[in-house]
C-alpha cells in the first residue's frame, strides 16, 4: 500500500489511533501533516516521524474551528505542494445520561465529533476537486451503529459522521473524491482508558473484551492498517462505506 508522493492530513494525530495513522502513512512514503489541540503530544509524534527520516509537520489546530482549518490546508499546500487525503480522526468521548446530564455535554460532543469532521471535509474537498480527486476517511464508531447505554450523545455524533460520509461520497464520487468511514470497536487508546475510569465512577463498567468474538481489544496499529488501505489505490473502487473494525462486535 505504497503512498509515495502523497500528502495527507491526520487530525487528532498526537496519540492513539491518529498517532498510529500518521506514523503508518509516513512509513508508506507519504508526507504527513498532523493536527491536535495537545501541542506536546502532536509535536512528539511529528518528531518521532522526522527522526527516522519521514516527512511530518505538526500544526496546533482545533478541528471544530473553521479558521484553524483554513490555516491547516494553506500550510499543507505551501509546505508539501499537494493534498491527497485526509483522516478526520479527532474526537472526544463523554458518557451521557439523557435525562440528567447537562445539555452542554451533548453540544460539546456534536461540536467536536460531527462539526469537526464536517469542517475537515469542507476544507479539503475543494482542493481535491481541483487536483483531480482524493480520499477521505472519517472516524465513526460502533456506537454509531447500535444503541449503547449512556452513549446517546456520543453514538448520535458518530451516526452523524456515517451519514455525512455517505452523503459526501455520493455528492463527490463523480469527481473522483472517495469518502469512507471506519467504525472502531474497543481500541487500546488513552481515550478508552479515560472512558473506563469515568464509567467506573458512575458505577458501571466497560464491555469486557471477552464478549468480542476475537476476545481482545485492538491495537491502534490495526486501525491504521484499515485507514491506510482505504486511502490507498488498493481501495480505488470503495466509497460511501462504513467499515466496522471491531473484532466482530457488531457481527
Amino acid at each position: 500500500m505504497s503512498l509515495d508522493g502523497k500528502v495527507g492530513i491526520v487530525t487528532g494525530g498526537g496519540m492513539g489511533m491518529g498517532e498510529a495513522v500518521a506514523k503508518r502513512w509516513a512509513r508508506e512514503g507519504a508526507a504527513v501533516v498532523l493536527t491536535d489541540v495537545d501541542e506536546e503530544a502532536g509535536a512528539r509524534t511529528a518528531e518521532s516521524i522526522t527522526r527516522v527520516g519521514g516527512r511530518a509537520l505538526f500544526i496546533r489546530a482545533d478541528s471544530a474551528n473553521e479558521a484553524d482549518w483554513k490555516g491547516v490546508v494553506e500550510t499543507t499546500l505551501s509546505t508539501f505542494d499537494g493534498l491527497s487525503f485526509l483522516h478526520n480522526n479527532a474526537g472526544i468521548h463523554r458518557w451521557f445520561d439523557p435525562l440528567n446530564d447537562p445539555l452542554e455535554t451533548w453540544d460539546r460532543l456534536m461540536h467536536v465529533n460531527l462539526r469537526g469532521v464536517f469542517l475537515g471535509c469542507r476544507a479539503v474537498i475543494p482542493h481535491m476537486l481541483a487536483s483531480g480527486g482524493g480520499a477521505i476517511v472519517n472516524t465513526a464508531s460502533t456506537s454509531g451503529l447500535h444503541g449503547v447505554p449512556l452513549q446517546a450523545a456520543y453514538g448520535a455524533s458518530k451516526a452523524g459522521v456515517i451519514m455525512l460520509t455517505r452523503a459526501l461520497a455520493r455528492a463527490y464520487g463523480p469527481q473522483n473524491v472517495r469518502v469512507n468511514a471506519i467504525c472502531p470497536g474497543t481500541i487500546d487508546t488513552p481515550m478508552l482508558r479515560i472512558a473506563a475510569e469515568e464509567i467506573q465512577r458512575r458505577g458501571g463498567a466497560m464491555r469486557e473484551s471477552s464478549t468480542v468474538p476475537l476476545r481482545r481489544m485492538a491495537h491502534p496499529d490495526e486501525i491504521a492498517s484499515a485507514v491506510t488501505f482505504l486511502v490507498s489505490d488498493e481501495a480505488s473502487y470503495i466509497t460511501g462505506a462504513w467499515l466496522p473494525v471491531d473484532g466482530g462486535m457488531t457481527a
